[in-house]
């Protein structure tokens, strides 16, 4: 079903990479703060956040501003070497040695190009809803760049991990890209122009979905601009194809943690609120965890909703109160929801009915935002940054992807793949 497809993708040269390839990669673009930015600008004066997320100045206007600068920074680095495309369209072999929480993972997966299509054909499916902010300022990053910087994040479902199995052998030449990050991960990739290896991945992806892991933006924002351009009469083979990184949901290195809720302001007192949530969960009060070691320890020793039938996620309010919340049975009755992820209750019964943030609220987070660091979350509570955190469970991959499949989106921020892709390995000019 996935038409994928080899590139020749664009990639730093030694000109640029010679020095030190990792203070030319920056995180995608939308957890780039400002101070982030300017750090990454002092890194190197090739570093890909001037392709990226460049900077904004008092002084923009139109025809002299972020994305102008973009665009003229990418052609000077195609002309002076300092990127240069691929001179046979290739599929990249791809390896992410990482640690989290003292154990060492290895993420395995391929760059290459993925045919551009409404989601309604099920080709590329999007897992959880988007949010409008971010799609106007990567359209028009996409008009004057014609280039994919970043990769958007695509999954898909192979338990005999056949594309590892194809790629096995390619690997034992050495890498054409191999560094250690500043984070400690070593990123290695592989470019594998080999006639028959090229015809077996796509091969192997005609009867595959994708389903967008991180990226939803992006992909809709690439569909945009192909149907721009086909209203103009461009050429569907030039534009028709966006950079996509492909993993294996069952490949031992993808690491999905979840990102919790904050209520940033609320007229809702927590008396009222405890009431309101007693007629759903059964509530068990914790005093407040003096470490983060204590508060990791509670929501692990408590949130199991991801793994069984039971629903339960974890609260703490202005009180420095934490309380576990548990979906009383009788209460599941009254829900109409396509499966028991703690997500969707939250989201149904606490968001939507006792805070009232529908979906355009959550879509344009007013009222609400989200953290990934539990800690840092309790923390906004504690400074009266935000009125409340909602911690949710680790999300269970298969039943989000079933119900992706089923035309279901989950809430904004249902996910989060660790660690983020880098920008910067492997471009697309279009």
């Amino acid at each position: 079903m996935a038409r994928v497809c080899p590139i020749r993708g664009m990639r730093f040269s030694e000109v640029a990479a010679g020095a030190d390839y990792a203070k030319l990669i920056t995180p995608p673009y939308d957890v780039i703060t400002p101070q982030k930015q300017e750090e990454l600008y002092k890194k190197s004066r090739y570093n890909v956040i001037r392709l990226e997320y460049p900077a904004s100045f008092q002084e923009d206007r139109p025809g002299q501003n972020k994305y102008t600068r973009a665009a003229r920074t990418l052609r000077e680095w195609l002309q002076k070497g300092v990127l240069f495309c691929e001179e046979k369209p290739a599929v990249y072999l791809y390896e992410l040695a990482f640690q989290f929480e003292g154990r060492n993972y290895v993420r395995r997966g391929i760059y290459c190009g993925v045919g551009l299509s409404p989601f309604e054909k099920g080709e590329v499916i999007p897992h959880e809803e988007t949010m409008s902010k971010p799609k106007a300022d990567r359209l028009e990053m996409l008009r004057h760049c014609e280039a994919n910087i970043s990769p958007i994040f695509g999954l898909y479902r192979d338990r005999e991990l056949m594309v590892e199995k194809y790629g096995e052998s390619f690997k034992k030449a050495a890498p054409d890209i191999d560094f250690v990050d500043e984070e400690n991960q070593r990123h290695r990739i592989w470019a594998v122009a080999d006639r028959d290896f090229v015809e077996e991945v796509t091969r192997f992806f005609q009867d595959r979905t994708i389903f967008i892991a991180d990226g939803h933006h992006r992909y809709e924002t690439a569909l945009e601009f192909y149907l721009e351009k086909m209203r103009e009469g461009a050429d569907p083979e030039r534009y028709g194809v966006t950079l996509m990184a492909l993993v294996n949901v069952y490949d031992e290195g993808l690491l999905a943690l979840p990102t919790h809720r904050l209520i940033a302001c609320s007229g809702v007192e927590a008396p009222e609120l405890l009431e309101q949530l007693g007629r759903y969960f059964l509530l068990q009060e914790f005093p407040e965890p003096r470490s983060e070691e204590e508060l990791l320890s509670t929501l692990r020793g408590h949130l199991k909703g991801s793994e069984g039938s039971r629903v339960s996620f974890g609260l703490y309010a202005p009180s420095k109160k934490l309380y576990i919340l548990t979906l009383r049975e009788e209460a599941w009755k009254e829900v109409e929801l396509p499966s028991r992820l703690d997500v969707l209750v939250l989201q149904e019964l606490v968001l939507s009915h006792i805070f009232q943030l529908g979906y355009e609220q959550r879509r344009d987070e007013a009222g609400i935002y989200y953290l990934r660091d539990e800690w840092e979350a309790k923390e906004e509570v504690d400074r009266g940054r935000a009125r409340y955190v909602f911690y949710v469970n680790t999300p269970h991959l298969d039943k989000i992807m079933d119900l992706a499949r089923g035309g279901f989106r989950m809430p904004q921020k249902s996910t989060f793949f660790y660690p983020k892709l880098a920008t910067g390995l492997v471009m697309l000019k279009l």
